[in-house]
């Protein structure tokens, strides 16, 4: 086959497979090839006012967060730590850890997660929200659960969502006192635009070769 026309072929296939949007409680669900970010290279690295970038991710937030933390106590939600690194929200009273994947988009993107909580009555929650390129909100996504208890040890709840196209241009997590892990996504693609350029490339250079096959 040509191949001109492979390459096209393949990115008209992706395009055009499409699945259910849903929200997710397995990173498992998270559409192959997906990357997973663990902050194990990363040892207590503070950030404010300042972007941390890995694997294709740049992140920001309104408050301090620390990139490679190792301890946390998150009142009756338990000690989240031993030996596991992690990114933890350090400001008191609520902050926003804002995710891009740099121009690109994802298809899905899910994380595990613990939140401080001060009572037993399970009011601490975490709330993620999903937007495309235009900035246009795709998903609002609100999780509340029942407390693990005070003398627990690295429990966490999994969380996320998978879109029906690859669409996803940026996550934001609010909440107070959270803690991250393994954030997942699907690989990155390019936006549509750069599809359009790439695909008009390969018109020029096929005609480019036509026309040397016809001098030829």
């Amino acid at each position: 086959m040509n191949k001109f026309n492979l390459i096209a072929g393949l990115l008209l296939a992706a395009g055009a497979a499409t699945a259910q949007a849903a929200v997710i409680v397995d990173r498992a669900d998270v559409p192959a090839t997906a990357n997973v970010l663990d902050f194990e290279s990363y040892d207590g690295q503070i950030f404010d006012a300042t972007t941390f970038n890995s694997g294709g991710l740049s992140m920001t937030a309104d408050q301090q967060f620390t990139v490679g933390q190792t301890i946390a106590d998150l009142g009756e939600n338990g000690i989240w730590g031993a030996g596991n690194h992690f990114l933890s929200f350090d400001y008191v009273g609520g902050m926003t850890l804002d995710i891009s994947f740099n121009g690109q988009t994802t298809k899905g993107f899910a994380f595990d997660y613990s939140i401080y909580e001060q009572d037993l009555d399970g009011s601490a929650f975490l709330t993620a929200r999903y937007y495309d390129l235009n900035n246009n909100l795709l998903k609002t996504t609100k999780f509340i659960y029942s407390p693990f208890g005070a003398d627990t040890y690295d429990q966490f709840q999994s969380f996320g969502y998978v879109s029906d196209t690859a669409n996803i241009a940026r996550v934001t997590i609010a909440g107070d006192g959270v803690v991250l892990d393994n954030l997942t996504y699907a690989q990155p693609v390019p936006e549509p635009e750069s599809y359009a350029m790439l695909l008009a490339g390969l018109g020029m250079l096929g005609a480019v070769a036509r026309r040397r096959t016809k001098r030829g």
